[in-house]
């Protein structure tokens, strides 16, 4: 399923300097920290005011280019430098939410007809069955505890997320719709997603069997059983992946293994989400992780093969250097998928030191094509015909 990763929008970057350019924001601004810092307002043409963490400051003296700041719920607003009218520094320091501040914003935000859920690690608003909130928020805390595991083995040691993870669980179809318009031109093909911006997951209620019948306005109470029977219908494990894929999302980038502000390896970023998002239907969720392995997702292996038979030229150097998966969806995401597992199988401590480079470099960074290839050349050899044929090699051995 073509479940795409929202994109961060910076205005065609035309404006926002690259690393090298004047208006570099300095290392100390790069690195967010977990010392207090202060609080900056900016003032805006409208007449708005938008206060947060400073994460990234491009200005030039010319007027243009960009600021990001960091809110307290985790968003970050970019804002283009002609936009402002003032921006100073506060003595209030800044402080990410709690998880009830978070409850309520979500509150304010959706309005009185949704409630709040909270887990260890989530906070879940859902204008839905709060049998659906509670299985959603076992399958999150589920994943969270495979994710440490997983990274942990790899020698990441990732620390607890900064702010509280949010969803949205919408009642159905056509509210995700509407909703979605908020953050995407259009929603068509899509069935949930993780707006990097907002830094909230956002889905609608799959089991609900009065929204595939069309009648939107029942509403009725399930207990677990319901659960049970919606994930033994021919279509749940999707639904199962698609829940899965975009918490992984959440997860890495709120816990430093991606920067939601950029830039990162996408082909990484989406073959992570599909390692992990294999359901499995021996478990009463519908998901679990068995090993630091993991299992293969012999969805994604399918379409592979398929396409590497196909192939005659390097379509991994094609991946790796324009990660334009709009152009061929299938094509991007099994080969980001058989690149990834093929990596963390058989050569797990470069890929940490791959993503950890990655991770390290500047907020809004330009990364060409020339230096993405440069930097995965530069982790993983420089033989890429030997590669290609150890990863074609690795490819057929899977079952």
């Amino acid at each position: 399923m073509f479940i795409p990763l929202i994109l961060l929008l910076l205005f065609a970057l035309t404006g926002a300097a690259s690393a090298e350019e004047p208006g570099e924001i300095s290392s100390s601004q790069a690195e967010i920290s977990e010392a207090a810092e202060p609080t900056v307002t900016i003032s805006l043409e409208n007449g708005k005011t938008v206060s947060g963490r400073l994460i990234a400051d491009y200005r030039k003296e010319d007027g243009t280019g960009l600021t990001a700041l960091q809110r307290r719920d985790g968003a970050i607003e970019v804002i283009h430098s002609e936009e402002i009218t003032e921006m100073r520094r506060t003595e209030t320091p800044f402080r990410p939410m709690t998880q009830e501040e978070a409850g309520q914003s979500l509150l304010d935000d959706l309005g009185e007809a949704y409630h709040i859920h909270m887990t260890k690690h989530f906070v879940i608003a859902h204008n839905t069955s709060a049998t659906y909130a509670l299985w959603c928020g076992k399958l999150f805390e589920s994943l969270y505890t495979a994710f440490t595991f997983y990274q942990n083995r790899r020698g990441f040691g990732l620390g607890e997320p900064e702010f509280p993870l949010m969803a949205v669980l919408l009642p159905n179809r056509q509210t995700f719709t509407e909703y979605a318009r908020r953050d995407m031109p259009s929603a068509e093909g899509i069935a949930a997603y993780f707006n990097r911006n907002t830094n909230r997951i956002v889905l609608y209620d799959f089991s609900e069997v009065e929204t595939v019948r069309g009648d939107l306005q029942k509403k009725k109470k399930r207990a677990s059983a319901d659960i049970e029977e919606f994930l033994s219908r021919p279509g749940a494990a999707a639904s199962v992946t698609t829940i899965i894929h975009e918490a992984t999302h959440q997860i890495a980038f709120n816990r430093g293994l991606f920067l939601r502000s950029g830039p990162y390896p996408l082909w990484a970023v989406e073959g992570l989400s599909m390692f992990f998002e294999v359901p499995d239907p021996r478990s009463a969720l519908g998901w679990s992780f068995r090993g630091s392995r993991g299992k293969v997702n012999t969805l994604r292996l399918a379409d592979l093969r398929r396409i590497l038979a196909a192939e005659s030229g390097d379509p991994i150097e094609e991946l790796i250097r324009e990660e334009n998966f709009h152009r061929d969806p299938i094509r991007s995401y099994s080969l980001s998928w058989g690149l990834y597992y093929y990596l963390q199988t058989k050569e797990p401590e470069k890929l940490a030191r791959y993503l950890k480079a990655a991770a390290s470099r500047p907020p809004f960074s330009v990364w060409s094509p020339d230096d993405r290839a440069a930097d995965f050349e530069a982790a993983f050899g420089g033989d890429r015909k030997t590669f290609l044929k150890n990863f074609y090699k690795f490819i057929g051995s899977l079952e």
